[in-house]
């Protein structure tokens, strides 16, 4: 159960990579040795069959939440399709799911992360989360995401017109 946070839903879109093959490549976009990602060009699956990207994806579920009970026969989940909405959103803010195919999202990238060696996507998903959370939050998930919901809505939101804003006056990019 979830018990009211959606948040504790986001991974389920992980396990179902499994179970709803055709979803694995909504995790991500990949894009030629560019850096610029253009929905026509970037956004298809293995097939070329278009839309099948994480940008896609996050499109397409919430066209579904949208106009869901516009008609009489929608077939739509809509609780599968918050549930892969909130963990695509997720994935898109995830610097290593849209970028260049050659290095699979990180996964071809070796690096060391203190004594281990690891691809540079499991340090990011994981290592790095694990590391903060047992060396500043005493290894409490609770107590960090308390501190990250503090920071957030009491302490962060503050900076917001400096991030809006560079010192030398040109646009933030």
């Amino acid at each position: 159960s979830a018990g009211g946070e959606l948040s504790t839903m986001c991974p389920w879109a992980d396990t179902m990579r499994f179970r709803y093959h055709w979803a694995s490549p909504l995790h991500y976009a990949n894009t030629p040795n560019v850096c610029n990602f253009k929905f026509s060009r970037d956004c298809h699956n293995s097939r070329g069959q278009q839309g099948m990207c994480v940008v896609g994806a996050i499109n397409n579920y919430t066209d579904q939440l949208y106009t869901y009970g516009d008609s009489p026969k929608s077939s739509y989940n809509l609780t599968e399709s918050l549930m892969f909405l909130a963990h695509f959103v997720g994935d898109v803010h995830q610097p290593l799911h849209v970028g260049y195919e050659e290095d699979e999202g990180g996964n071809t990238i070796m690096v060391r992360w203190y004594r281990r060696k690891a691809n540079l996507h499991h340090v990011w998903d994981v290592s790095i989360i694990d590391t903060v959370m047992k060396d500043f939050y005493n290894k409490s998930l609770d107590t960090m995401v308390g501190a990250l919901q503090t920071n957030l809505t009491e302490g962060w939101s503050d900076d917001v017109g400096h991030w809006e804003n560079c010192a030398n006056k040109e646009a933030t990019c």
